[in-house]
């Protein structure tokens, strides 16, 4: 029986951005803990591999990723307010990319049933030429077009459901049909992208898909989101690959946000997705990790999502109840993405 992938190594702690920033290595101590305990029947544990450059550049330009390459002569160095690398950070960033990127050849190898990839620094906010966010590289913008170039896809769907909208991946796929970006976040909040208005240009209008939801949004306005809007488009558009930024700084625990979400939550996004790349990827879906900065959440919601993964906890996907609120942003995006889907 294939085994549910988690790649995860300790060299992803070497990324020290310094005393007190929220994107700091015990993120990664506290999984490597939960790998330990994994049952070896049900999960399998993969090794990373450096990303090359040349797969890097297929997002980011040569100069851009001379800049972080150079950071690795400081001790620390300030992209932005935000992102602080240390000099071990240009090469934990390859590294994450890199572990993505083997999760994504083994799915597609058939040595995997799925997988997560349990990496940082995160990327979904990498902007092709500039860092943000925490972020130096786009992981799961990388590993879509490594999905097209090395596997053949054609369609690929990138479910984003961090609580901060990932405007790098919209940017980089903005014009593009072959990457539909759907994104569920806190909204207005950091960065200020993601109105429901931002659908995309030129032959990628309408595939991209905002759903900006009002702070203290928990599990039942999530889940609902996900039924009326996600899953309906995500079926229209017919993947043939699903990945997923999967941040768990919607739970209700986390210091940055200001959403609800429990782990239950979590876990039932990821059956809608798993029951998505069943009907129409074979089973293809891979996960990387983005944000979540209370450690205690960011532990229990990766066990729930990786016991959805491995089939040993189904999410509740039944109708999901919301308020009213929600229901007005979900109305909203719907009549916008009617014009598209």
């Amino acid at each position: 029986m294939r085994r549910t992938a988690v790649v995860i190594d300790r060299e992803y702690l070497k990324h020290d951005p310094g005393p007190g920033h929220p994107e700091r290595p015990e993120r990664i101590q506290s999984l490597l803990e939960l790998a330990r305990e994994l049952d070896r029947s049900r999960y399998e544990i993969a090794a990373p591999r450096v990303a090359l450059r040349e797969e890097i550049e297929r997002c980011h330009p040569k100069e851009y990723v001379d800049l972080i390459a150079a950071t690795s002569k400081a001790n620390r160095y300030a992209l932005d307010g935000d992102t602080v690398t240390s000099r071990d950070s240009f090469g934990v960033g390859l590294l994450a990319v890199g572990g993505f990127l083997e999760l994504i050849d083994g799915v597609a190898a058939g040595n995997f049933a799925n997988g997560f990839a349990l990496v940082r620094p995160p990327g979904h906010h990498a902007l092709p030429a500039r860092a943000m966010g925490f972020c130096l590289f786009n992981t799961v913008a990388i590993g879509a077009l490594h999905a097209i170039r090395r596997h053949g896809a054609k369609r690929v769907l990138i479910a984003d459901w961090d609580v901060h909208h990932g405007n790098g991946t919209q940017d980089i796929f903005y014009g593009d049909p072959s990457v539909l970006y759907v994104s569920t976040h806190q909204y207005p909040f950091y960065p200020g992208t993601g109105a429901a208005t931002e659908v995309g240009q030129g032959m990628g209008a309408g595939f991209t898909v905002n759903v900006p939801l009002p702070a203290g949004s928990a599990d039942a306005e999530y889940v609902r989101a996900f039924q009326e809007i996600v899953i309906p488009i995500a079926d229209k558009f017919a993947p043939d690959w699903v990945l997923v930024s999967a941040g768990f700084d919607p739970h209700r625990r986390d210091p940055l946000a200001g959403m609800a979400m429990t782990e239950d939550g979590f876990a039932t996004l990821a059956s809608l997705l798993l029951e998505v790349a069943a009907k129409h990827a074979g089973g293809r879906i891979a996960l990387v990790l983005e944000g979540g900065y209370d450690l205690l959440a960011l532990r229990n919601s990766a066990v729930a999502v990786l016991e959805a993964l491995a089939s040993e906890r189904k999410g509740d996907i039944s109708p999901a109840v919301a308020g009213e609120p929600v229901q007005r942003v979900i109305h909203r995006v719907r009549a916008i993405q009617e014009r598209y889907w």
